[in-house]
């Protein structure tokens, strides 16, 4: 009886080993490649295909939509010819055509990143082979950051579209956390921005620019610069460009670490057997604090040495 048991044992072992030795191979080569789709020819984008590359160590190819889903009809046929065993998709035109092109084939994951303000897009919606990082820090920690810099801020101005209630939403929810009290104005085009900020401009102690392009437009933008020179106010973004502009501050993702991030996502998808709709959509890992100090001067902002010490990039002309 002992030499049986002993006998089972090592038989059970061994079949351990073999299931263990099966998924290993497996994971080793999931298969085809993965299809990286870029929105169009933007640097940015371009970066961060590369890198991606290089992290996810997988066999990877590179498809380019070139600004329009129109653009090339044959795309969408290549990709798939190439039998991908997830697209990564890099700005809102790849990522919707991505979710269109695979809703008869949710096998497919698809990861997509460098989407401003995602919620608008709707691309989780009716999709489970959908997940992605955000292109903005949440509210909470621009909030935080926005405290740390000027301590004495207690209400924030918003004005948003109905593009981007859902991140209000969860804005207020940080917010109130923070004890810190929102002072909105919901506007339907860009033409209804400036009356807008000149209703609240006097009873807030910042104001808070959206990812909302719908809202800001260069003209828009040039003015809000202006305005919150003139009423002094604290001007806080989501986008380096912002604060080279002349925006106080931004506090962004640090893109640096999207593709190393983005590939750790879709190592645990094909080797690991996460499902991309318990992934949704994770925020940034890394955070960036831009600060244009000549803007801050002129509107008599100081900052203490801490502070000052958190910024990852200062404009000083």
């Amino acid at each position: 009886m002992p030499g049986k048991t002993r006998l089972h044992k090592l038989l059970v072992l061994l079949a351990l080993a073999c299931c263990l030795w099966g998924h290993s191979v497996w994971a080793a080569d999931p298969g085809g490649p993965v299809a990286i789709l870029v929105s169009d020819s933007d640097e940015a984008y371009r970066k961060q295909a590369e890198s991606f590359r290089d992290d996810v160590d997988l066999p990877a190819q590179v498809f380019n939509l070139q600004g329009d889903i129109s653009a090339d009809p044959a795309l969408k046929d290549r990709i798939f010819a190439a039998k991908p065993v997830l697209i990564y998709a890099l700005g809102a035109k790849a990522a919707y055509a991505a979710k269109l092109w695979t809703q008869n084939r949710q096998e497919i994951p698809v990861i997509f990143a460098m989407v401003l303000n995602w919620q608008r897009f709707n691309l989780l919606d009716g999709s489970t082979n959908m997940a992605g990082i955000a292109a903005e820090m949440p509210a909470g920690t621009q909030f935080i950051n926005l405290s740390i810099f000027s301590p004495g801020v207690k209400r924030i101005g918003v004005v948003y579209s109905p593009y981007s209630t859902e991140l209000l939403a969860q804005a207020r929810k940080a917010a109130a956390t923070l004890g810190l009290e929102l002072v909105t104005e919901p506007v339907d085009s860009s033409k209804d921005l400036q009356r807008s900020f000149k209703v609240m401009e006097d009873s807030i102690d910042a104001f808070w620019v959206l990812s909302d392009p719908i809202l800001y437009t260069l003209d828009n933008l040039d003015w809000l610069e202006d305005r919150c020179l003139k009423k002094r106010l604290l001007c806080v973004g989501q986008s380096q460009n912002l604060v080279k502009i002349g925006i106080s501050l931004a506090v962004t993702p640090d893109f640096s670490q999207t593709s190393t991030q983005a590939a750790a996502m879709a190592k645990n998808i094909l080797l690991h057997g996460q499902k991309p709709s318990e992934i949704k959509v994770m925020d940034p890992i890394s955070t960036q604090i831009l600060l244009n100090l000549k803007t801050a001067k002129r509107i008599g902002l100081s900052f203490s040495p801490e502070a000052m010490g958190m910024a990852t990039t200062v404009i000083t002309e």
